[in-house]
């Protein structure tokens, strides 16, 4: 297991790099647009990790892996399990590193506002962007990038990643059916939801901090 997690890093390296640019200069741009920080790390710690599995899975199909790695002294089972394991720890990299960049950027920012007087978004200074919130906004991504990627993968490496990309909104769309199916009697009325949207669109949505 140890092995295929170090395999896996190795080959997307430079994809890696990449990803963590790319999420890094977006949750920025997500931040002064949305006027909340703890919505630019939430973003990091899931876009980072949902793209990475695909990026890689995709690229085990390109390279025929996926029929290499069985000709080794592997079962499917011990394959899967080193899949996981490779999300479980890029997970956890991935949520350290988005408060770091949420931190780094509501810091910057509270120190020109407060020291240089310069004028910035209030959302990313520390009154708007705790750093209670931003720890849970990483933290609920990560929860909800993990009960994705245990619903893909199982469908990325049984069917691969061309065919996989089928069932997955299948899946996802009859989890979400089912689920209001079974929690019907349990959900707010429609005039609740109807109060509850206009108070986000009355701009006290921003308070909020972002789980998705």
């Amino acid at each position: 297991m140890k092995t295929m997690i170090v395999a896996d890093f190795t080959v997307m390296k430079s994809t890696l790099a990449q990803l963590a640019g790319i999420c890094a200069a977006v949750a920025l741009i997500m931040g002064v647009v949305m006027d909340t920080m703890a919505g630019a790390v939430a973003a990091i710690a899931a876009m980072t990790p949902f793209t990475f599995l695909f990026s890689l899975c995709a690229y085990d199909e390109q390279n025929g892996w996926e029929r290499f790695r069985l000709t080794l002294p592997l079962s499917r089972r011990q394959v899967a399990f080193g899949r996981y394991a490779t999300m479980a720890v890029l997970c956890a990299a991935v949520a350290l590193f988005s408060l770091v960049v949420g931190f780094l950027v509501v810091a910057v920012a509270s120190w020109a506002s407060e020291g240089l007087g310069l004028s910035v978004p209030p959302g990313l200074t520390w009154a708007e962007s705790s750093a209670a919130a931003m720890t849970a906004s990483a933290l609920a991504s990560i929860a909800v990038i993990l009960a994705a990627c245990a619903v893909a993968l199982p469908l990325l490496m049984r069917f691969g990643m061309t065919r996989a990309t089928r069932f997955v909104p299948l899946v996802v769309v009859m989890a979400l059916a089912l689920g209001v199916g079974l929690f019907s009697d349990h959900m707010p009325d429609s005039g609740a939801v109807f109060g509850f949207l206009q108070w986000l669109e009355a701009g006290n949505g921003t308070n909020l901090v972002l789980f998705a």
